[in-house]
This record gives structure tokens, sequence and C-alpha cells, in this order.
């Protein structure tokens, strides 16, 4: 996993693959892996979503690791589902929908809610 890291931040740095930018000046993110799981962020774009899969095929042969497109999801925030799925098909992949669970935590269930923690509330 530590050359797929390379090989992503080094195709970020050559704007071949382009992050999600953090608002207010905040870094890039094109990735974050746990043990043998990766999320790749990036932005929408037919372009971005090709270079992608070209840094990945470059891996498996490099490596000789697999990556597994059947259980990989394609999320396309405010994209249309038919849209999403054509765009995953790219990789091979299927279409996800929003919300979705990564590692226990609810993603894109609704973003705007605050909880104080210990209010009670």
């Amino acid at each position: 996993m530590e050359g797929l890291n390379i090989a992503l931040k080094s195709a970020v740095e050559k704007d071949i693959f382009k992050g999600v930018s953090i608002p207010n000046g905040g870094p890039q993110i094109s990735h974050l892996f746990y043990a043998d799981d990766a999320l790749f962020l990036g932005e929408w774009s037919k372009s971005n979503l090709k270079n992608l899969a070209r840094i990945l095929k470059c891996f498996q042969v490099s490596s000789g690791l697999k990556v597994n497109f059947q259980k990989s999801k394609v999320f396309g925030v405010g994209a249309t589902l038919r849209e999403t799925t054509n765009w995953a098909n790219i990789l091979g992949c299927e279409a996800g929908c929003l919300p979705f669970t990564y590692l226990g935590v609810p993603v894109g269930a609704n973003m705007n809610l605050i909880k104080k923690l210990g209010s009670g509330n």
C-alpha cells in the first residue's frame, strides 16, 4: 500500500489526479488508507476517473496485488445515479448511493447536523 500511496501523491503533485480541496486553505485530500482498504477522493471528471483507473492498473502490475473492482463502488456527490453508474463502468465497478458507511462511520447522511457532546440533547 505504501507504493500506491507514493504513486497517488506523485499523481496529485503532477496534476494527473485531482483530489478534493478542503475549504479555507486546507490541504488537498486524494486518498485514505486503512489496512488493505482504500478510499479515493477526487474531482468529478471523466479524465480524473480514467487516470485513477490507470494508476490502479499500474499498481496491480507493479505490485502483483489485485484490486477487487467487483467489491468497489463509485459515489458521485450531486450526480445522478445514471451518471454515477456510467462512470463506475469505467472502473468496472458499481455505483453507490449516499449515505453509506465507511469503517463504521456514516458518510453523506445529514452532513449539516451538529451534535453537541455532553449537552444531554
